[in-house]
């Protein structure tokens, strides 16, 4: 009874493969929990659940084990979606951690050299919920770069090239880790600076010292201090005089005006 039943389930698995050979490349959908993270070729390894996953532990104790791993390829276009302690939002790969449960929606892909199955997705949604403001990092130890990208530490991320960018740190700011400028404004354009804090555009602004003046930035600037082209120099130093001209580097979320 045991081999027909095996016998008959091996022909069912046998006749979805070939059908699926034989029809063109259509979308599927599956869910499984996230075991392995490669942050260099945008993919991970996840472990099927569901019907299938039953399926294959059935057969396995009849001493034909079969894999429930399938590899998940990302692509710029891949949307990603995940639950959170507010509801649904927006994603990134960058979310994805071992362990989660994700729902995928992509294409198969047969590797005819290795014989395995890989899921090309064109949505990626979180479904294991996540705190919406939890925090990726409390210090620097806990960020590494990871390629050119500054992530928190993770054992069981993949990460074969680290390229750190020149003149960056990896640093934890306000629990999130991002590269940092080492580089201080002093030794940037006013432009240079600003575009390094995550501005568009920067303009030096000059103003009298004098009580009735006012700060050289607008309101829609923010002020970021002293640069190589805005700053003064009193006999060879950084020093500002009291009374005389004022000037400070404004940066903007948009295009500047002219120098003032």
């Amino acid at each position: 009874m045991k081999k027909v039943l095996i016998f008959t389930l091996s022909l069912l698995l046998l006749a979805n493969i070939v059908a699926a050979a034989n029809k063109p490349a259509k979308i599927a959908t599956t869910v499984g929990v996230i075991k392995s993270i490669d942050m260099n070729s945008q993919s991970f390894v996840m472990e099927k659940a569901g019907l299938m996953k039953f399926l294959y532990a059935f057969i396995g104790l009849f001493g034909s084990k079969k894999s429930t791993d399938i590899t998940v390829i990302t692509i710029t276009e891949t949307e990603f979606k995940k639950k959170t302690t507010e509801g649904v939002a927006s994603g990134a790969f960058t979310d994805l951690a071992v362990g989660q449960r994700v729902q995928v929606k992509g294409t198969y892909i047969k590797e005819l050299t290795t014989a395995k199955t890989s899921l090309k997705a064109t949505s990626v949604f979180i479904l294991t919920p996540v705190q919406a403001a939890l925090k990726a990092c409390q210090t620097d130890a806990d960020c590494a770069w990871c390629g050119t990208n500054c992530l928190k530490k993770d054992l069981n991320r993949v990460c074969i090239q680290i390229s750190p960018p020149e003149g960056y740190d990896c640093q934890c700011v306000n629990g999130i880790c991002k590269k940092v400028s080492t580089l201080t404004t002093i030794d940037k354009t006013c432009q240079e600076a600003c575009t390094a804090q995550g501005y568009i555009s920067g303009i030096c602004r000059a103003w009298s010292v004098a009580p009735e003046a006012e700060y050289g930035c607008h309101l829609n600037e923010t002020a970021i201090g002293d640069t190589k082209d805005c700053t003064i120099f009193v006999h060879g130093g950084r020093s500002r005089p009291l009374v005389g001209i004022g000037k400070t580097c404004c940066c903007s979320k948009g295009q500047t005006g002219t120098t003032e």
